[in-house]
């Protein structure tokens, strides 16, 4: 199954955006936080995400979490140490454990490049929702 997940932050809103879209069950998720940064809101559209995955007891054997955030897919590729924003990779790590009989994989994305439509997707509803 994949999904895409997206984060945006609006400085003049001061309002952060995070999304994540499933295209196989037509889903698409949206939220908003006030007071954050962009990493924040890329690290919670994939927690969101995982949450909605354990929650709903979807049975697929693998799931593709695909993000144009770098800081999100090779942080969780070992690639970066994990300095800031701890509280929420502590989580994701936890869901991501949490979730044993999945395969869960990050995939990196180039944003706004039209290689998938569930990217501009994810990244459409992100923006809005950190705009309002």
């Amino acid at each position: 199954m994949n999904i895409y997940t997206d984060g945006a932050y609006s400085a003049k809103k001061d309002m952060g955006g995070w999304a994540f879209y499933i295209p196989e069950l037509h889903i698409k998720v949206c939220g908003k936080v006030k007071t954050t940064t962009n990493n924040r809101m890329e690290l919670t559209g994939a927690i969101k995400a995982l949450e909605f995955i354990d929650e709903s007891s979807i049975q697929d054997k693998e799931i593709i979490i695909w993000s144009d955030s770098q800081y999100l897919v090779e942080t969780m590729a070992g690639q970066f140490r994990q300095k800031t924003n701890l509280d929420l990779w502590n989580k994701l790590e936890d869901l991501k454990d949490g979730l044993f009989s999945k395969k869960i994989i990050f995939k990196y994305i180039k944003g706004h490049s039209g290689e998938k439509d569930g990217n501009n997707i994810a990244d459409i509803l992100a923006n809005l929702i950190s705009q309002i």
